[in-house]
């Protein structure tokens, strides 16, 4: 099977991956919901629901490279389990 990147590198963006996609469903929960401490300030937003959407849209794209990420380390596994000859 053919591997794009090397299993470091699909483990960590696997790893950002996962913490992009908490902490940009966790912002636009915030956004939707209007919380004071992010929509009331001098440099708010003028819609706070289309920033919540923003966020979940950039949280559907980490999904997707969790997605790659993740099936790629799986590929380097398999690949490394294959290649054992006893």
């Amino acid at each position: 099977m053919k591997t794009f990147v090397s299993p470091g590198n699909a483990i960590c963006c696997s790893v950002v991956s996962v913490a992009g996609i908490i902490f940009l469903t966790i912002l636009g929960v915030l956004f939707d919901k209007e919380v004071e401490a992010l929509t009331e300030s001098v440099n708010d937003p003028d819609d706070p629901h289309a920033v919540a959407q923003a966020c979940f849209t950039a949280a559907i794209v980490y999904g997707c490279f969790l997605a790659f990420c993740g099936c790629q380390a799986l590929v380097h596994k398999y690949n490394a389990r294959n290649q054992i000859q006893l």
